[in-house]
This record gives C-alpha cells, sequence and structure tokens, in this order.
C-alpha cells in the first residue's frame, strides 16, 4: 500500500488550466512570471515530501522551522485506525534516528519520529526557558504528520538516549497534557530535584526510565529522578541493564520489558478506552459509533480476549444492520414513500459515523430518484396526450418537492421548453 505526498492541502492552488496561449488572448508578462514561480516553488516543495510506505523510512523537511525528521512507518500500517506514536530524540553529537525504538517495537504497532533538535541548546542541557523553538517544531512536526497518517493523538510518547534522555525531562514536561508517557534511557533529570512539573498533570503520568548498571554518573542520576518522578505521584517503570554501560551492548535489547511497558500504556489503553466507548455508544443507539470503534479496535491487539469480543460485538452490529437495510428495501413498494424516507433517515442517524450510514443515503437516493422518475412518466405521458396543462402541473410537482433528483436538471430545462411552446408562464 503507497501512502501519497502530506496531502493536497500543502500545495498552491494554480489557475494554470485557464491560461490560453494563442493569438485572441495575450497573457501581461508579470501573471505569466508569477505563476511560473509559483509552479517552480510548488515543484520543489513537492520534491521535499516523499511518498512513504508500511516498513519504510523518510526523511522529511518540516516547512516551517526548515528543519529535518524521519518518520518511520510501521510494517502493519493502516488507515483504517489510528496508531500510536513514538517521538525520539537523538543523543549529544548524534542525528535524527529511529533506530532504538524500531528495534524495540520490532517495527510494529507504533509510528516512529526521530527528531532532530531547533537549536543548538541542548548540548549544553536543554534549559526549560528556552524551549519555545523544541515546542514549535514538535507540533509542526505532529500537524505533518497526524494530516497525513491516522494517529492515536490520545497515545502520543516521548523519549530518547542520553542527552536526548535529559531533553525529555525538560521539554516533555512541559507538553505533559500532549503526551501519554515518557521514555528516559541512559539519562536522568536535567533540573534534578528542582522546578517539579505541575502536580495535576505528572500524577498518573507514565514515566519509564532505565539505565546500564555500569552506567556512570547516569545510571545513579536515572535512580534519583525516578524515585523524585514516584514522590511527584508520576506512575514510573525503572529498569537497571546489568553489565551494560554508556555504550550499550548488542544483548541490551534482551534484558529490557520496554516493548512490553510501551503496550500496556499504549495499544492496550487504546484498545480499553475504545471499547469503552463502543460500550457506551452502544447503549445510547449510536450504533455506527459503536460499529467503527468495535472494528478499529478489533485490530489493535486480535490476539487478545478484549479484541476478540470487540470483533464479535462489531459482527453482530453489522448482522443487525444489514437485516435492517434488507427489511427497509423490502418495505418500497409496500408501504408509503414518507414513511419509508423517514426510517431511512432515522437508520442513516443511527448508524453515522459507518459504512451502513453510506448505504442508507444510497437507498435514500434510489427511493427518491424512483418515485421522481415515476412522476416525471406521468407528466410525459399528460404531454404525449396533449393535456399540457396536466402535463405541467405534474412537472411543477416535480421540480417542487424532489429538488435533488438526478433528472432535475434536465426536467427543468424539458419544463422551460414546454411553456416555451406551449405559451404558458
Amino acid at each position: 500500500m503507497k501512502i501519497h505526498p502530506f496531502g493536497a492541502a500543502c500545495k498552491p492552488k494554480l489557475a494554470i488550466r485557464s491560461l490560453r496561449f494563442n493569438n485572441s488572448f495575450r497573457i501581461p508578462r508579470v501573471v505569466y512570471c508569477n505563476a511560473l514561480l509559483l509552479l517552480l516553488i510548488h515543484s520543489a516543495f513537492a520534491a521535499e515530501i516523499p511518498t512513504v510506505s508500511p516498513g519504510k523510512e523518510v526523511r522529511i523537511t518540516a516547512p516551517k522551522t526548515g528543519k529535518t525528521f524521519l518518520l518511520y512507518v510501521p510494517i502493519d500500517y493502516t488507515n483504517k485506525r489510528p496508531f500510536p506514536v513514538l517521538f525520539y530524540y537523538h543523543g549529544y553529537r548524534g542525528t535524527a534516528t529511529t533506530g532504538m525504538f524500531r528495534h524495540i517495537t520490532k517495527g510494529e504497532g507504533f509510528i516512529v519520529v526521530g527528531m532532530n533538535y531547533a537549536t543548538d541548546g541542548y548540548y549544553k542541557g536543554l534549559s526549560p526557558d528556552k524551549t519555545a523553538p523544541e515546542k514549535a517544531l514538535f507540533n509542526e512536526v505532529m500537524a505533518l504528520v497526524s494530516a497525513r497518517l491516522n494517529i492515536a493523538t490520545d497515545y502520543i510518547f516521548m523519549g530518547g538516549y542520553s542527552q536526548g534522555g535529559y531533553s525529555t525531562t525538560v521539554l516533555g514536561e512541559q507538553l505533559l497534557e500532549q503526551l501519554a508517557g515518557f521514555l528516559i534511557l541512559g539519562a536522568g533529570r536535567r533540573n534534578v530535584d528542582m522546578e517539579p512539573p505541575p502536580a495535576e498533570l505528572i500524577r498518573g503520568h507514565p514515566v519509564f526510565y532505565g539505565a546500564g548498571e555500569l552506567d556512570d554518573p547516569h545510571y545513579s542520576r536515572a535512580k534519583r529522578a525516578a524515585q523524585l518522578y514516584t514522590e511527584w505521584g508520576a506512575d514510573v517503570t525503572f529498569e537497571g541493564w546489568e553489565n551494560e554501560t554508556h555504550s550499550l551492548s548488542p544483548q541490551w535489547s534482551t534484558k529490557t520489558k520496554m516493548r512490553e511497558w510501551l503496550t500496556t500504556y499504549g495499544p492496550m489503553k487504546q484498545v480499553a478506552s475504545g471499547f469503552e466507548k463502543a460500550q457506551t455508544a452502544e447503549k445510547v443507539d449510536k450504533l455506527g459509533e459503536a460499529f467503527t470503534l468495535y472494528t478499529q479496535i478489533a485490530e489493535i491487539l486480535p490476539n487478545t480476549e478484549l479484541c476478540r469480543t470487540a470483533k464479535k460485538s462489531a459482527t453482530r452490529l453489522a448482522t443487525q444492520a444489514e437485516t435492517k437495510l434488507e427489511q427497509l428495501k423490502e418495505a418500497f413498494d409496500e408501504k408509503p414513500y414518507a414513511e419509508v424516507t423517514k426510517a431511512l433517515k432515522t437508520f442513516r442517524d443511527t448508524y453515522s459515523n459507518s459504512i451502513f450510514a453510506g448505504r442508507a443515503t444510497q437507498l435514500l437516493n434510489e427511493l427518491l430518484n424512483a418515485k421522481a422518475d415515476a412522476l416525471e412518466q406521468r407528466a410525459r405521458e399528460a404531454e404525449t396526450q396533449k393535456n399540457y396543462a396536466r402535463a405541467l402541473q405534474l412537472y411543477e410537482l416535480y421540480l417542487t418537492y424532489f429538488p435533488e433528483a438526478q433528472r432535475y436538471p434536465e426536467v427543468q430545462k424539458h419544463v422551460k421548453n414546454l411553456k416555451s411552446k406551449t405559451g404558458t408562464k
């Protein structure tokens, strides 16, 4: 599956088709040059926004800040459901990378964004009062990614290793309302015990701390920071990796439960929350919303009990909807038009935000056009019999009650010609 560039909203709209290169119409030089300049700018900008595919990573330039970032789309990505996102900040003298998080997640389940920094300030330890450019870049990247991919906005995680971990304790704490959790690796806390984060935001906030037990001085700093976050009310998980220094060994990934932590605070919470919302929607008869939610969460962790239950619920609602639609179709010739129309509109509203609402709209159109065609046929018959007064009466009923009918423009034109022919005003 190919995913196209970040959307038409980013592209300047050029009315090139309106230009005529002939002798009867000459384009002013300034207009032509401006159009050409815009076309060149559009082409250059489009070249900076590559096509991305599941299982692939691309480098993208954020237009406003001019900074680049890496975007990795997981191999199981589908736009039918929202995916959680991991933001990774690299260490001292590094560059944007998604490698650690891609390795931990096995390339599945999470969109991974490898961030560069907006300024060089982080080299000296990102200062809390100088984060405005970093927040601007984060928000721009969020907008670019969410405009093209289906992201779970309630499940955005931020993390980093070494200097990236320290930076996460600064920037992440200032973006607490936008984040579902921190992953602070090989690092402590930039401000140690000073300027704690807002109590109402850090309370219950998931924080994962990990460092090599031989990583001096970062291991002791990590333990101290994990203790502080716990005292502040955060939901802290701490790991000490045996025989690991600051330069992690290839065996490091076998010593961490980070993937399980991410699954617990990402997809598992996403499934539980979505299932609860689906049940609530079903109870208040918002069956389309419930069906869509059940369908989405059933695909997140398909081998878990809750997702299997969600799949059964989606199947049940789909069967009910199909049965009801068939009953409504059979009523076309048995019940009054107004009654069937009302029933279809009620069904459409009940199943809004689902594929069944579209099906109901299609049936409404079919019913409307069938009724309109029947009325037009009666008018045509009266016209054939030269009963023009009766024909025009029926045509006027058509134009009054069926403005959305498929043949409305043709009938309107025909009525105008018939009035002209018969001298009727």
